[in-house]
């Protein structure tokens, strides 16, 4: 990614909690734009921006592969049990080709609420899928690290860090 990036549009989502912050800005896996939501006591929106330029917008092929083979697994899954129409080519979709018929619309980011030292934030990009349209998805990172990649549970900051997590 060249340049430095920037949210557009930032701006307290509720009167209510002036802390609550959202903007808007590409997330390069998907290209699209997404907003972006953080807290303004966990994080400031250069610590945010930092993080979607350094981390989410310039994710190793590591990464990528790794949500492409969970999102893989979820796919074959549902798709065994399901008897519901899907888009063609959806069932022989495998590697990158399976992120195009998932989709990204809000990434909550957060840092670890067990230790304040710890300088990773995680991230939920939040959205979804051609194979489970009515549960939404969720690919969950700690850094760069794929934790997860399922249906919507919503547990926050709580899916990326637990009481026993070491900062590594």
């Amino acid at each position: 990614m060249t340049g430095n990036f920037y949210l557009k549009r930032v701006g307290a989502e509720d009167p209510a909690d002036e802390n609550r912050m959202s903007g808007f800005g590409l997330l390069d896996l998907f290209q699209c734009e997404v907003e972006y939501h953080f807290s303004a006591q966990d994080m400031s929106l250069e610590e945010a921006e930092l993080y979607i330029q350094n981390v989410l917008n310039c994710l190793p092929d590591k990464t990528i592969n790794e949500i492409c083979k969970r999102s893989y697994e979820w796919k074959t899954e549902k798709m065994s049990c399901d008897t519901a129409e899907y888009p063609s080519g959806l069932a022989e979709a495998e590697g990158k080709d399976i992120l195009a018929f998932m989709s990204v619309a809000d990434v909550e980011l957060y840092r670890n609420p067990y230790d304040s030292n710890d300088k990773r934030l995680g991230a939920i990009l939040g959205g979804g899928t051609e194979w489970d349209t009515e549960n939404g998805m969720e690919i969950v990172v700690r850094g760069d690290k794929v934790l997860e990649v399922r249906e919507y549970l919503g547990y926050g900051e709580f899916a990326i860090w637990t009481e026993t997590d070491e900062n590594e």
